[in-house]
């Protein structure tokens, strides 16, 4: 039994021993781990790689900007992009300063300047991390990033590739593309810390010197690594508190400010020029369905146009014929009169749109009293409905609050529903002009006991040239613009117009106008 537990106990010691000692080797090979495991504790931000490499660059145009001599130890994917900052820093560097960039064992980097390629001993060695390491006599500063796994938000295409084995280009750091590409290529964030604290740059600095002791010493890149490193401890900034050192702290933050408020000038100037692109597109495209409107208005007036004129004509070569009798005489004269009342019609609505259309940009919505305009235009149409027959009469009370519409467009809108509402109502019939008002707008209904509106008509009256089929006999059509001049003229004030309607049970035409409320 002793001997079981003395065995139990020796197992359990060797079984720490060697996970103390895989800790010791993972905190070697990640200082993301390494990093995660020291008393600072440093917070990450996850970011996309443009992210990152935007920071990078950042931290190279401080650096220059201020004329920082100090070594650089990097490790970045492979690519031109990802390089060209650093590279340049590199060449205005004096030595002893260099750029040692880290790389994997089979990339072919030749060294440039002041820049060494350090080979990597393996391809685990800093798997999956990025790091720039800048330390000089007077400023230490790091970025340590580490590539996170795909999130769960990876696309289904996208993760059904990742699945079957198919390699993802950023996930190799043999063979990183350009950044865009990879960028683009999944969305995948790098976990990034960012410090300037001298301590955790030193600790960063131990553990690639412990690397580079331990096995890169021998590494084929003209230096002795192993001496080169022995001045490091020399480039910590000596006292953390010192004046200088504060003052570059200061410079440090007032460049991130600067660059952060550039950025954000940057996306505000980008944000209006979508919005103005958008406002540019929006405009284009009413433009484009105005010209087709426009195109379609003429087409339609030309046929128009087209059909009384071949009535005419027609008429007119039969009146030729030394054979036709007086009543055929007569029969095709009147034809021809209708039809030249037709286009007189069809003239003087087509004038009226043309007119409508030219007067909205130099008309004003100043606020006008409906029993001041109302009244005045049924008055005028009382005689005509009286020699036909019909009993026109209004109700408008005095104390409606004023609506925001021109004199003169109200007055068409009236005129054009009441030569509807007397057109197609029989003598005997009445026709009825009220007004009300709520707490936004006021109405007006004119109500006429006529033949109505057919529930296929209904949805098309208010379309240019469209003419119903119940006209009465003894009224000449009209050019089918009237109830479009009408919706036209409510809508450039804000109006609306609403027909109801049942056949032989009359028809109501609701107009709704908005109310003029006054500014305190």
């Amino acid at each position: 039994m002793l001997v079981l537990i003395w065995f139990w106990v020796g197992a359990s010691l060797a079984l720490a021993r060697w996970s103390t000692m895989q800790s010791y080797q993972e905190q070697e090979v990640s200082l993301h781990r390494l990093l995660q495991l020291t008393a600072a504790a440093p917070d990450y931000v996850q970011v996309k790689p443009k992210g990152f490499k935007a920071i990078l660059q950042s931290t190279v145009e401080f650096l220059e900007a201020h004329d920082i001599q100090a070594y650089l130890l990097v490790k970045l994917p492979v690519g031109d992009p990802w390089n060209e900052d650093v590279l340049r820093y590199g060449q205005g560097l004096v030595l002893p300063h260099r750029v040692l960039r880290f790389a994997r064992p089979d990339a072919e980097s030749p060294n440039l300047g002041n820049e060494v390629v350090v080979p990597l001993p393996d391809s685990h060695t800093w798997r999956g991390d990025y790091f720039v390491v800048v330390q000089s006599e007077s400023f230490a500063a790091m970025l340590v990033a580490h590539r996170l796994q795909p999130l769960s938000a990876t696309p289904p295409s996208e993760s059904q590739r990742l699945s079957e084995g198919q390699r993802d280009p950023e996930d190799d750091d043999e063979a990183s593309p350009p950044l865009e590409e990879a960028t683009a290529a999944r969305s995948s964030y790098l976990s990034v810390c960012c410090s300037i604290n001298p301590d955790l740059v030193a600790t960063v600095v131990s553990a690639i010197r412990r690397q580079i002791d331990q096995g890169l010493g021998t590494a084929n890149t003209g230096l002795d690594l192993a001496a080169l490193t022995q001045q490091w401890p020399q480039l910590r900034p000596a006292q953390s508190l010192t004046p200088a050192y504060l003052s570059l702290v200061d410079r440090w933050l007032n460049w991130q400010l600067k660059r952060q408020e550039n950025l954000r000038q940057s996306a505000s100037t980008y944000r209006r020029q979508a919005l103005n692109m958008s406002s540019l597109s929006s405009q284009n495209e009413v433009l484009i369905n105005t010209l087709r409107l426009k195109d379609d208005f003429l087409n339609t007036v030309g046929q128009e146009l087209r059909t009384p004129l071949t009535t005419i004509k027609t008429a007119l070569t039969l009146l030729d014929s030394p054979h036709l009798k007086p009543p055929q005489r007569q029969r095709y004269m009147e034809m021809i009169s209708h039809e030249c009342d037709r286009q007189s019609a069809l003239i003087s609505g087509v004038l009226n749109l043309l007119q409508m259309e030219t007067s909205v940009s130099q008309a004003q919505l100043d606020p006008l009293n409906l029993s001041e305009t109302v009244p005045p235009v049924v008055s005028t149409y009382q005689p005509l409905a009286a020699e036909k027959g019909v009993m026109l009469a209004y109700t408008i009370p005095s104390q409606l609050p004023p609506v925001l519409c021109p004199d003169s467009w109200l007055r068409q809108v009236m005129i054009h529903l009441l030569n509807n509402s007397l057109k197609y109502t029989p003598s005997g019939g009445q026709v009825w002009v009220t007004a009300s008002s709520t707490a936004d707008h006021a109405e007006i209904e004119v109500r006429d006991t006529g033949a109505g509106i057919s529930a296929s008509d209904l949805p098309h009256i208010f379309e240019h040239f469209y003419r119903g089929r119940n006209l009465p006999p003894d009224e000449t059509e009209g050019a089918g613009l009237g109830l479009s001049i009408v919706q036209q003229l409510l809508l450039y004030c804000g109006g609306t117009i609403v027909a109801r309607s049942q056949p032989d049970e009359g028809t109501t035409m609701v107009v709704r106008l908005p109310i003029h409320h006054r500014r305190p």
